[in-house]
């Protein structure tokens, strides 16, 4: 059976040219070997399905059962089981302790599969690690093994090496897959966040993250990385950056003409730019809704600011202080974008945060998808429902307890 038919993949909706920001760096699409054909997807009605990027959104619930907290760990298991002998498996993680996970990829090696595995040096003390170190070595030289970054800094960046992303030449009968998430690779992630994951098949963007996750390999050390690449209808951005990030880019080119809708969910939510924004849109008739765990207090000052002629945004926080938090890094755009109506996902390991931008090894995809981003939608309902209200004038109303005390310095590096 293909992996398409096993996991259930979406087409994905191409795109016009200048539909999403334009790429910014040297890395550029006309850069990457051009796609293979995926073979046979599931098409949209009227479509046959065939020659199209593939991509399938997943997300955890936790304390929901475990079919749906395991979900994006099932995935990860699923997919490594799936790649045959004499195919390559690339890990980046910033925490990686789950000894279920060491156990997979560790049968993989045995199994003659390449297990090339990137992590945080935060990772070091965990059994996990240690497992995985003595299971697949730490030699470069060879076909598998596992490495770490400095202490203290990521692996290109000045900070951690935050990213989250599994990278399979061939899994499950497909080509070039890549698995995207906000969770890592621990038993929290399953047991207390609210994460998401996407499982997109397509060679360029497969061939973008394999560039970026030898340079993670390779130490190339940097505070400016800045790589921006396409695919088809993917952007993927790559950090840290010295500056700017592309959430705000993206959101100055909101419209809230004919009704728009922004919905984010955020682990930690410090970059005050990207408040600055909202609180604007909001302003000019955009409906805005925010869930985070941890909020800075410029930011918090931003989002209540009075004198907003449509109400505010609506924030709300769901907290690790009540032990299940959200901590998927995902916004979401429906309504007016780029002078025209569509419906936007970007996701991937970043928080809002000035170190999350400019100083953490990261990555993060957008794509404009009705179907993709209807699924989100109905993700961050579920956890805004579950989340508590802040009152939309009223920066008092944030509880001191879902403070960043680092905040508005840019910390939060889950």
């Amino acid at each position: 059976m293909r992996w398409t038919a096993r996991i259930a993949v979406l087409a994905v909706c191409g795109l016009a040219a200048g539909t999403l920001p334009p790429a910014t760096a040297a890395l550029a699409a006309a850069d990457l070997p051009p796609a293979a054909d995926p073979g046979p997807v599931a098409g949209r009605p009227g479509g046959d399905g065939t020659g199209s990027s593939a991509v399938r959104s997943i997300f955890n619930a936790p304390q929901a059962g475990s079919a749906r907290r395991d979900a994006i760990a099932d995935q990860v298991a699923r997919l490594i089981a799936g790649t045959p002998a004499g195919q390559t498996i690339a890990v980046a993680m910033y925490h990686f302790s789950s000894l279920d996970t060491a156990r997979q990829l560790i049968a993989a090696n045995r199994r003659r599969v390449r297990v090339q595995v990137v992590l945080d040096h935060e990772s070091t003390a965990y059994p996990a690690y240690k497992k995985l170190r003595a299971g697949l070595g730490a030699n470069t030289r060879k076909p598998s093994w596992v490495v770490t970054c400095g202490r203290d800094r990521g692996c290109i960046g000045p900070s951690f090496n935050h990213n989250k992303f599994f990278l399979f030449s061939s899994a499950l009968g497909a080509k070039d897959v890549v698995l995207q998430t906000s969770a890592n690779a621990t038993d929290g992630a399953r047991d207390t966040q609210w994460n998401d994951a996407l499982t997109i098949q397509d060679a360029g963007v497969h061939a973008a993250y394999l560039r970026y996750f030898q340079d993670l390999a390779a130490q190339h050390r940097t505070g400016d990385y800045h790589r921006s690449v396409r695919s088809g209808p993917y952007r993927i951005d790559f950090f840290p950056w010295a500056k700017g990030d592309p959430i705000s880019d993206a959101l100055d080119k909101v419209s809230c003409a004919g009704g728009t809708r922004l919905r984010l969910s955020v682990g930690h939510f410090t970059w005050a730019p990207i408040a600055k924004r909202l609180w604007k849109l909001d302003d000019e008739g955009c409906r805005v809704q925010v869930v985070f765990d941890q909020i800075g207090q410029r930011v918090a000052r931003r989002l209540t600011k009075p004198g907003g002629r449509h109400g505010n945004p609506e924030i709300r926080y769901l907290s690790e202080n009540g032990h299940v938090y959200a901590h998927s890094k995902y916004l979401l755009i429906d309504g007016g974008y780029q002078v025209s109506r569509q419906k936007v996902v970007s996701t991937g390991s970043p928080n809002y945060t000035e170190v999350g931008f400019h100083s953490h090894d990261e990555a993060m995809i957008t794509m404009a998808d009705a179907a993709l981003e209807d699924g989100y939608a109905a993700n961050f309902d579920a956890v805004f429902a579950h989340a508590h209200a802040v009152k939309a004038t009223d920066v008092n109303s944030v509880p001191a307890a879902v403070y960043d005390l680092g905040g508005d310095s840019g910390s939060g590096s889950e």
